[in-house]
């Protein structure tokens, strides 16, 4: 081999090996900005859910609109541009509640979702992203 070729051969892999170093560095750009919008949401919105068990386990019944949290249990209820909808459902029961966020602050729409009971059907459960916190799961939409 000339010197001439292991020149271009190692010109050719210090390009290589910064352009995956590139891309590396976006990956991790990215699994940071998901992790701190997640963050940010559970930050945001964890009192809401804090406020809802707390309300259940004082009356025995889960609250029938998030307004019944305020001023008792919230401050207000919180809003963040992170979040495109809130959601507040008492199940026909009348035992259980679910509270969900749907965010399309990332690149793919999510549906945050945290139910009194914690269970999921086997369909939703194909959808599930994460689960973290032990309060929130995080759906595929």
């Amino acid at each position: 081999m000339t010197i001439r070729v292991k020149k271009i051969t190692v010109r050719i892999a210090i390009i290589v090996l910064v352009g995956m170093m590139a891309v590396f560095a976006l990956m991790i750009r990215q699994g940071l900005r998901e992790f701190s919008v997640e963050d940010t949401i559970h930050g945001e919105f964890f009192p809401v859910v804090r406020a809802l068990h707390a309300y259940q386990s004082d009356h025995g019944a889960p609250a029938a609109v998030l307004t019944d949290l305020v001023p008792s249990y919230l401050p207000a209820l919180p809003r963040s541009d992170l979040v495109d909808a809130i959601g507040y459902k008492v199940t026909k029961d009348g035992k259980q509640w679910e509270f969900s966020l749907h965010s399309t602050a990332l690149s793919h729409a999510r549906f945050y979702v945290s139910r009194s009971d914690q269970h999921y059907t086997p369909e939703e459960e194909k959808r599930v992203l994460l689960r973290y916190h032990v309060y929130w799961t995080v759906l595929r939409e």
